[in-house]
């Protein structure tokens, strides 16, 4: 049995709940996902708390071990950020998000579709990543 986690479910992220989550169903301790992963313990246990930013390459390894892709913890781990930029962002913001979205399909591989989506599809997938219908001055609706 694990020994008992001094990170607090309070105290994470969406991705560190998952962590700490998948700790528990695995029974393992936060140190043996750390050896599992190669992900050091001081930054896996430093990627689950709330504000902090876990590397693109922390998130790959992680999810190698965890069985899930990397967008899936991206998603977790950047959750509720996208929505804070303001009005005016500047493109690089999107181009950022852009590029990880073709670095995942590439590293998936993945090719681009030969016919553009349909809007509902790409209403589908953006759901399924996470996001959210803003309502009512900014209040969080439930997920569409």
């Amino acid at each position: 049995m694990p020994a008992k986690l001094q990170v607090k479910p309070d105290d994470c992220s969406p991705l560190g709940q998952f962590v700490l989550q998948y700790l528990e169903e695995q029974g393992i301790s936060m140190n043996r996902l750390a050896d599992l992963s190669g992900v050091p313990q001081p930054r896996l246990r430093g990627a689950c708390f709330k504000g902090t930013c876990p590397t693109p390459e922390t998130l790959r390894k992680l999810a190698r071990v965890m069985g899930k892709r990397h967008l899936e913890l991206y998603t977790l781990a950047y959750q509720g950020r996208i929505d804070h930029l303001p009005q005016d962002a500047a493109d690089s913001s999107l181009d950022l998000l852009m590029q990880d979205l073709l670095e995942t399909a590439q590293e998936l591989g993945l090719k681009a579709p030969k016919v553009r989506p349909s809007r509902a599809k790409i209403c589908r997938a953006l759901l399924e990543l996470g996001f959210w219908e803003e309502k009512d001055e900014g209040v969080k609706q439930t997920k569409l």
